[in-house]
């Protein structure tokens, strides 16, 4: 190799060792690491949240186009929730007295959690129940199904076509 070559290996090295300075590096580092540990302590009664997911009885697939869903968190009023593009709608759980959750579906969907459209009844679920392994609900509008997953409750539904939206 020659000398020039060398030279400016050595000279541009040396130069980079200046840029990445290892013990600012690490100073920097663990400032960061200080300042930030303060704020992301959570208090004792942190948002405790759980997804709500709704599901094509037939296909399986998420419903994100018309995903409207009635949510009653303990004895509060039920409010109105609208899935993402995952077909999931997070919901606050925090101070549920008592601990469950009742979900109903909006008009535009058919519930599959029922064999018969005159049997209509009120489905409630455990929140502890739904964090710890997580709730499928029936489907008898197909043969989709999936494998529960902790802190979610899936639901089963399948549009409705549009003569039975004109008849009700």
């Amino acid at each position: 190799m020659s000398k020039a070559l060398l030279y400016h290996l050595f000279t541009r090295s040396r130069g980079m060792r200046q840029i990445f300075n290892l013990r600012g590096i690490v100073a920097a580092t663990i400032l960061l690491y200080a300042f930030n540990s303060g704020t992301t302590q959570t208090s004792p009664t942190a948002n405790q949240r759980i997804t709500i997911k709704l599901l094509n009885g037939k296909t399986g697939r998420p419903v994100w186009w018309r995903g409207l869903a009635s949510v009653s968190v303990g004895s509060l009023n039920s409010v109105d929730k609208r899935t993402n593009l995952l077909g999931e709608a997070r919901v606050d759980v925090t101070d549920a007295s008592p601990p469950q959750v009742e979900v109903v579906v909006a008009f535009i969907s058919r519930d599959c959690r029922y064999a018969s459209e005159s049997q209509v009844r009120t489905l409630t679920y455990s929140i502890d129940e739904i964090r710890a392994k997580g709730i499928v609900s029936d489907n008898y509008c197909g043969g989709a199904r999936r494998a529960p997953k902790p802190g979610m409750l899936m639901i089963y539904v399948v549009p409705m076509t549009n003569r039975e939206l004109w008849e009700q």
